[in-house]
């Protein structure tokens, strides 16, 4: 996932670049969009979780992100100066094994920011 993640930023416009990244405070909501337990070929027990994101961000984007959210402008201080805000989503998959005694290290299997990594 990290190397196809480098590829598709290498290419992206900068202002794409900076509309992925997500202060903490950002983040407007979040919620699992799937759970699910499996085992592979030879038994061992794995868990996958989706998350869903949804962040405000700043970048210069355009007001018409094609499958985007509306543009939300916030106002700060002078009436006369309004500072947009994208409402944008990403989803984040997780995988870690989980027999016992398996170390309890997540790895990312997929990621998804649409309209931006597409």
């Amino acid at each position: 996932v990290l190397q196809v993640l480098k590829e598709k930023i290498s290419v992206l416009p900068d202002n794409y670049r900076d509309a992925l990244a997500a202060d903490i405070d950002a983040i407007m909501y979040t919620t699992e969009g799937d759970v699910r337990i499996y085992y592979d070929d030879d038994g061992i027990k794995f868990v996958s979780i989706l998350m869903r994101f949804w962040y405000l961000n700043g970048a210069n984007l355009p007001d018409e992100v094609p499958g985007e959210a509306k543009v939300f402008q916030i106002m700060f201080g002078d009436e006369s100066k309004k500072e947009k805000r994208h409402l944008l989503t990403a989803n984040y998959e997780f995988q870690r094994e989980f027999t016992e005694g398996a170390k309890p290290d997540w790895t990312i299997t997929r990621i998804e920011h649409p309209r931006l990594l597409e």
